[in-house]
């Protein structure tokens, strides 16, 4: 089923359809002021809101937006790519971008009317948390919800959040099984001002990104504003396998990582430094950004085809998405600590260099979930044969 009318798909800022190579110039061009604010959006810890509108302008949140609405649905691919550029401006921005950007989504498995509601414009942003930290109870047209997310990004600028919930009897308590006993989850979507926003993101790095508790109590939530991943409205490849949300994760570190081998390449040639060993360490580091990216496009190019086809992926490329995904992350932090080492005492210098920021944000980044050695973990027991649902999207 398909959506009977498109959603409007112009804003102020802008007009017209997008395509990736649209999205990728706007993007490259608001990179320096991304670059020039960065200890502004570091001690705000959070994207200031003319830079809000301005990322809004560039249509990074509408990619994922499905072309039933008049969306551009890039590949995921075409989105790492965009979000890598981005995080050659800041990787708090990108982060953000990366987590709000599934509100285009998450539309896919509404009612057409409530997709309208939710979503009237596509550069909208919505803060989400999957993880299941919240109880709602059935009521009479919904739900009585209430929960604490953690880490939920962008939260102070989104134009919606959306949380996982467990639903619970009558009791409170109680977990509602389905039919093979799993409990059932359901996306509650909340308004940002019915939030309850705990100031609690104070962190090594990705300060930008605001990524502050949040909490709602005893909360209605009618039945327009609840999903289920597992009952998609619209067909495509990104309803197909629900664990494809994640797809896009590994383009902001991949994108801090570049900026690191790049500035250091450009400070050493400008001081005239090549002694073999700072050769060495560029060598390695650029390997490390390459091959990790490489790896990334590969199988995602390879899982995306397969659902295009409407075809479930094997465990053998599930497998090597989530495996690929936290490479990704895990090279990029030994290229920037590479970046670091190699550039010196003057790396210690925040204003002089963004080795300080790299360092910080990949660090952070890399404790992510998804981003950890239990994510490769998990797929390594699926190649061996070991269900990974337990764990998560895999």
């Amino acid at each position: 089923m398909v959506l009977e009318e498109s959603l409007e798909t112009e804003s102020p800022d802008t007009a017209g359809p997008l395509d990736a190579a649209d999205i990728l110039a706007r993007v490259r061009a608001l990179r320096p002021a991304l670059q020039a604010r960065g200890e502004e959006i570091d001690a705000l810890r959070r994207i200031p809101d003319d830079l809000v509108e301005a990322l809004r302008h560039t249509g990074v949140l509408r990619m994922m937006a499905p072309r039933a609405w008049g969306g551009p649905e890039l590949s995921p691919v075409e989105a790492n790519v965009v979000l890598e550029e981005l995080a050659l401006g800041n990787a708090a921005v990108a982060w953000c971008a990366m987590i709000q950007m599934d509100g285009g989504l998450y539309g896919g498995w509404l009612q057409r009317e409530a997709a309208r509601q939710v979503l009237p414009r596509l550069d909208m942003g919505m803060s989400n948390v999957i993880r299941p930290q919240g109880r709602a109870r059935r009521v009479d047209g919904g739900v009585v919800a209430s929960g604490r997310w953690t880490f939920a990004s962008g939260c102070l600028h989104a134009d919606w959040f959306a949380g996982g919930c467990l639903l619970v009897g009558d009791d409170g308590e109680t977990l509602l099984q389905g039919e093979a006993g799993q409990p059932l989850h359901r996306m509650v979507l909340v308004r940002r001002e019915q939030l309850r926003i705990h100031d609690t993101w104070h962190t090594t790095g990705l300060r930008g990104t605001g990524s502050h508790d949040v909490e709602i109590e005893a909360l209605f939530v009618p039945d327009r504003h609840l999903f289920s991943f597992d009952a998609p409205v619209l067909d495509g490849p990104y309803y197909r396998w629900p664990a494809i949300l994640c797809s896009k994760m590994p383009g902001v570190a991949l994108g801090i990582a570049r900026s690191a081998v790049e500035t250091t390449q450009a400070a050493l040639r400008a001081r005239g430094e090549a002694a073999p060993q700072l050769g060495l360490a560029l060598a390695d580091a650029r390997t490390l950004y390459a091959a990790a990216r490489a790896y990334v496009h590969d199988t995602l190019e390879t899982l995306w085809s397969r659902l295009c086809r409407g075809e479930q992926p094997n465990e053998q490329e599930r497998a090597d998405v989530v495996l690929a995904r936290a490479h990704a992350f895990q090279a990029s932090r030994s290229a920037v600590q590479l970046m670091y080492d190699a550039l010196g005492a003057s790396a210690i210098y925040a204003r002089q260099s963004p080795l300080d920021r790299h360092l910080r944000d990949i660090n952070t980044a890399c404790q992510h979930v998804m981003a950890q050695r239990k994510a490769q973990q998990a797929a390594g027991l699926l190649l061996l044969g070991v269900p990974g649902e337990s764990f998560g999207f895999l």
